[in-house]
């Protein structure tokens, strides 16, 4: 029996990666942050609705001595660090820029030294972002457009590969799964798109009449979460480990996503529903964040299975 570890064990992705692992046999530890939001709660429960319950501990990613002793005693062949100090576009009160940096840092620097230093045979995948290209100028990204970003979380995800790139050069099996945006029911309601659904579904049941949103025009290169989890499983399966961007390489408007979830709902009008506010924005992108994944699709045979308009009929069906 292979075993896992996953930080980030009930955040969207944490979750998805349990799922398909756990179908395949895997014995899992995860490691959560204390205490767990709304959104974790939910999303444990939904796991354990469907049989699956994981054993996880609360050890603050940036304890270098608590993660040793977890990570030496549990001695996992899969290591998914997707843990992360983050928020959304229209959210940054959470934290400060700075702490985002040195925390989402040093977690990813604690995994690696003590994998190379006490457990060389583990094989790690990090959680990277479009992000770390946001300031390149460019239309679209593969894995050689050089990494450029003026934000910090970009600048972090930046360095956290060099960090894994380092370590690879030294032998250990680390690679950076560059995520484009990803989403599923299990996303955060601080999230746009979970937002938007949110809404959009009460209003489709009368029980509200709109809503505001920061931006209708920025363009986003949406896929779904369960099939970016199952890419980064096949990026631990290689004989070599690699970086790949995962996306979809299509691009949608936030107005169309939101034009799409009243189609779907049948509510007419949906610009009747929807108020701009752009002063909610806490970050705005110049550039076109597009992502080439054929590198994935050629050396992972890595598939999609849902587009734009499944991944939002998904993410109604399930909204509550």
């Amino acid at each position: 029996m292979k075993k896992a570890l996953i930080t980030g064990m009930y955040g969207q992705d944490g979750s998805y990666v349990a799922e398909l692992l756990k179908a395949k046999g895997y014995e899992i530890r995860g490691i959560v942050h204390a205490p767990m939001s709304e959104n974790s709660v939910r999303i444990r429960q939904e796991l354990r609705d469907k049989g699956i319950v994981i054993e996880t501990t609360d050890i603050p990613l940036t304890d270098y001595a608590l993660l040793k002793e977890e990570i030496e005693a549990f001695r996992p062949d899969e290591i998914y660090h997707l843990a992360a100090t983050h928020f959304s576009a229209e959210k940054a009160d959470l934290v400060t820029e700075s702490s985002l940096f040195v925390n989402n840092i040093t977690a990813t620097s604690n995994i690696l030294d003590i994998c190379y230093n006490y457990h060389k045979d583990a094989r790690i995948v990090t959680a990277g972002s479009c992000l770390m290209y946001d300031a390149t100028h460019t239309d679209e990204q593969s894995e050689k457009t050089p990494f450029a970003s003026n934000t910090y979380y970009g600048i972090a995800k930046i360095t956290e590969n060099m960090l894994v790139r380092m370590f690879r050069d030294r032998g250990l099996y680390a690679c950076t799964a560059i995520l484009y945006n990803h989403e599923s029911h299990r996303r955060a309601e601080t999230f746009v798109t979970r937002k938007i659904v949110k809404n959009m579904v009460r209003i489709a049941r009368g029980e509200q009449e709109s809503f505001t949103l920061g931006s209708l025009d920025a363009m986003k290169d949406w896929g779904f979460a369960g099939d970016y989890a199952r890419a980064m499983h096949l990026m631990l399966d290689q004989s070599v480990p690699k970086d790949y961007v995962l996306a979809t390489g299509s691009l949608h408007s936030i107005g169309e996503f939101v034009e799409e979830c009243a189609q779907q709902l049948q509510i007419p009008d949906w610009h009747r529903c929807v108020q701009v506010n752009d002063r909610i924005l806490a970050r705005k992108n110049s550039a076109t964040l597009k992502g080439d994944s054929s590198l994935a699709a050629r050396e992972l045979g890595w598939k999609r299975t849902k587009g734009f308009a499944e991944i939002i009929a998904e993410m109604i069906s399930e909204e509550k």
